[in-house]
């Protein structure tokens, strides 16, 4: 999950590089890691201020300055979860979820079977699990970095349905 590191600007890329790439090196690799080094990525090119404090060291001598300026959940540093922040991503998820099936029905029932529109109603849960993730994985983030990270993925998961719907077509 090394290759993450390519998406954090240049200059921070320079300075916290190898620290980032040890951090990552000791995680298992997973869907919630890969979230959280991209929200950070986010984080770090809308909020370029981040300090240029040479690393502290912690008692045992690792560095720890990377893990707390990025709020990295993996390295122990993110915000904590609660069941309650769970049970509002699962409720966003299953309210957006059948609202847009809804949307979804009634779309097909108006224009019948366009390709672009049943292509879409397959996608339909992914916004909502997207937003969802304020409540979890991006529990903590900036609102710019939350936006940024829904509205992005949703534009190419989007992207990717309406482009499946052309070559269906």
């Amino acid at each position: 999950m090394t290759w993450l590191i390519k998406l954090y600007p240049p200059a921070w890329r320079r300075r916290y590089g190898p620290e980032l790439e040890e951090l990552i090196a000791a995680q298992p690799a997973s869907f919630a890691t890969a979230i959280d080094l991209v929200a950070a990525a986010i984080d770090a090119w809308l909020n370029p201020r981040l300090p240029t404090a040479v690393a502290a060291a912690d008692a045992k001598g690792a560095r720890t300055m990377v893990p707390q300026i990025l709020q990295l959940k993996c390295a122990g540093y993110g915000p904590n979860v609660t069941r309650a922040d769970s049970f509002k991503a699962a409720a966003v998820t299953l309210g957006g979820t059948l609202a847009l099936v809804l949307v979804w029905m009634w779309a097909t029932a108006q224009y019948g079977g366009n390709p672009y529109i049943e292509t879409i109603g397959l996608f339909s849960w992914i916004p909502p699990m997207l937003f969802g993730l304020r409540y979890t994985s991006l529990k903590g983030r900036p609102g710019r970095v939350q936006a940024v990270f829904i509205a992005a993925n949703t534009a190419i998961v989007i992207a990717i349905a309406l482009g499946a719907a052309w070559l269906n077509s």
